[in-house]
Formats: structure tokens, C-alpha cells, sequence
């Protein structure tokens, strides 16, 4: 017998107010996140091409980059949804920044799905795309195949999110709500699927 509901929640711009992946690209070298910004939007990247691109051209202080996300702010309204909800974060990103912005935050024993970035070094990382799909190659985390494994065992899978990486995941989930203002929100209304539209997650039912 199938659960009942379960909600998958995107992180960057969803869950906090700014992508942290693109304010540390955009803060800490400017000319490569604009090309990397056109090329994603025109299609000639991938998210996953994007994501080797910022790996190969990662040359930041731990401590920097730390003192970077500690500046990206939550919506703080997250804390109270999370409770007497099952919850699992699904996100392009990283787990280290989720991870890092969640501790400072309070908020602990939520499960991540996320690419796992660990530092080499003083300034060099490494970024391992565990839940890649090799089937489709474009996002370094697959969230319709997490959204279509979930489906196996609750009757509504319920999927949250605001940007490219959550196009095929909302396609596939039984609900889905859009961050006001989002390319998710614009292209789910070009489609013409259904959608709520929401601001914070106060307004989450």
C-alpha cells in the first residue's frame, strides 16, 4: 500500500532566496558566470557542462567561499513547513552548501539529493554528480528519476522548485509549486500544465 504524500523540495532560489551556485560564480569571477549564463540559457550547455565548467575554473579559499554562503539567506518560513511533513531536498547544487546553510540555520535530519562537492586543497574542489543520468546527460542530478522512484511508494509526489534544473521533475510529478517569478513558473505557464504559484513556504499546503 502506497504512502500518501511526500514533498521534494529544490534548494537554490527555492529554498533560499538567491542561487548559491550563481552568486558565488557571479561574485567571484564575473566574466565566465555571464558566458556560462548565455551559454546555459541558449542551450549550448548543459547544467552539467556548467557545473565541470565552474569545477575547472574553481580557484577560491574555503574560507572565502564559506564567508560567501553564509551571506545566502533562507526563507525562514522553511523551518515551520518542515514540520508534520515528510521532506526531502532534491537539488542541482551542492550537498556542502545546503549542508553548510542548513547547520547555521538549525535545521538538521533532512535527507539531500544533490552533487556532493568536496575541497581538494586549499582552493580546488571536486565535484561528484552521484544521481547523474547517463539516459539523458544534461543535469548532474536527475530529478525526474527521483520524482519517478518516489511515485513507486506514495500516491502524490509533490514537487517545489523555481528553475531549469526542475523543468523534468515537475513534468512528472503529481503536484507541483513554482517560486513566483521563476523560469519554472514561465515555462510550466508556456506549456500550460497546471501550477501554484507560490512565495514562501507559508503558503505551501
Amino acid at each position: 500500500m502506497k504512502k500518501d504524500k511526500i514533498y521534494l523540495v529544490d534548494f537554490d532560489g527555492t529554498i533560499t532566496k538567491e542561487d548559491t551556485l550563481t552568486e558565488i560564480a557571479a561574485l567571484f569571477f564575473p566574466n565566465e558566470y555571464k558566458e556560462w549564463g548565455e551559454k546555459l540559457m541558449s542551450g549550448i550547455y548543459s547544467i552539467k557542462e556548467w557545473l565541470n565548467s565552474f569545477q575547472e575554473r574553481f580557484d577560491i579559499k574555503r574560507a572565502d567561499y564559506d564567508m560567501a554562503l553564509d551571506k545566502i539567506e533562507i526563507d525562514h518560513t522553511f523551518k515551520e513547513f518542515l514540520k508534520e511533513r515528510e521532506v526531502k531536498v532534491v537539488s542541482g547544487g551542492f550537498d556542502y552548501n545546503i549542508e553548510r546553510v542548513f547547520k547555521r540555520e538549525g535545521i538538521d535530519g533532512v535527507e539531500l539529493y544533490a552533487n556532493i562537492l568536496k575541497f581538494e586543497g586549499e582552493n580546488k574542489i571536486k565535484i561528484d554528480m552521484k544521481y547523474f543520468n547517463e539516459n539523458c546527460g544534461k543535469c548532474g542530478v536527475c530529478k525526474r528519476v527521483i520524482v519517478e522512484e518516489y511515485k513507486k511508494s506514495y500516491e502524490n509526489v509533490i514537487f517545489i522548485g523555481d528553475g531549469i534544473t526542475d523543468l523534468c521533475a515537475a513534468e512528472v510529478s503529481t503536484e507541483v509549486y513554482s517560486k513566483k517569478g521563476s523560469y519554472l513558473e514561465m515555462k510550466i505557464a508556456e506549456a500550460g500544465r497546471e501550477q501554484t504559484i507560490f512565495s514562501k513556504f507559508s503558503e505551501v499546503k
